[in-house]
């Protein structure tokens, strides 16, 4: 993990930044993503990809709609239950079952959210940004709203720049079974993208 945190940040800085011509690049336009993603915890691994159409109001702000087709694979639990029984004699035995729990291994999840995303330069191949997301969990009965906020860079290609491999960080909540895993649903969330 520590390692694919230190590529990310190194390539983040190592690439070059080439000026772009063209004063108008996305502005009215209408651009799609694709996004692979990660979002590790203590009690479960997400892993999923996300699709993102978003109008570019400018070229710095966009907003748009996006789902998000995940599975959410939980840890297994051992579970314990103590019960007492009486003999004829009037002896009592104490009984101690112990089984894993398998109902809850994988859950499938499907966000539908609101996104906005706000780029911090326009002109450079290399652009960073800030992507906010609010929606709702459309498949899971949850009671919390489904919300990511990430930033990271836009690496636009020289000759196209509308099409950009997108690489970002940032952190996640979905609040799935919360109280039957007894964790709050927030992750860190790692992205790699293409937008076109």
């Amino acid at each position: 993990m520590n390692k694919l945190i230190i590529f990310l940040l190194a390539t983040l800085v190592s690439i070059s930044v080439n000026a772009q011509d063209s004063t108008s690049i996305r502005k009215h336009k209408f651009s799609f993503f694709s996004e692979a993603e990660l979002s590790p915890s203590q009690s479960f691994k997400g892993r999923g990809i996300s699709f993102s159409t978003v109008y570019n109001f400018s070229d710095n702000i966009s907003l748009g709609l996006g789902a998000k087709p995940y599975m959410m694979f939980y840890r297994k639990y051992d579970y314990c239950y103590d019960y007492f029984t009486i003999t004829s004699n009037g002896k009592i035995i104490c009984h101690t079952d112990r089984y894993t729990k398998a109902e809850f291994d994988a859950d499938f999840c499907l966000p539908v959210y609101l996104v906005f995303k706000c780029m911090f330069s326009k002109h450079t191949n290399a652009a960073p940004f800030v992507e906010v997301r609010v929606g709702k969990d459309v498949v899971n009965a949850t009671q919390d709203l489904y919300r990511a906020i990430s930033v990271g860079a836009r690496f636009g290609f020289k000759n196209k720049y509308s099409r950009a491999i997108n690489v970002s960080f940032g952190w996640q909540k979905n609040g799935i079974f919360e109280d039957f895993h007894n964790y709050n649903g927030g992750t860190i969330l790692f992205k790699v993208g293409y937008e076109f």
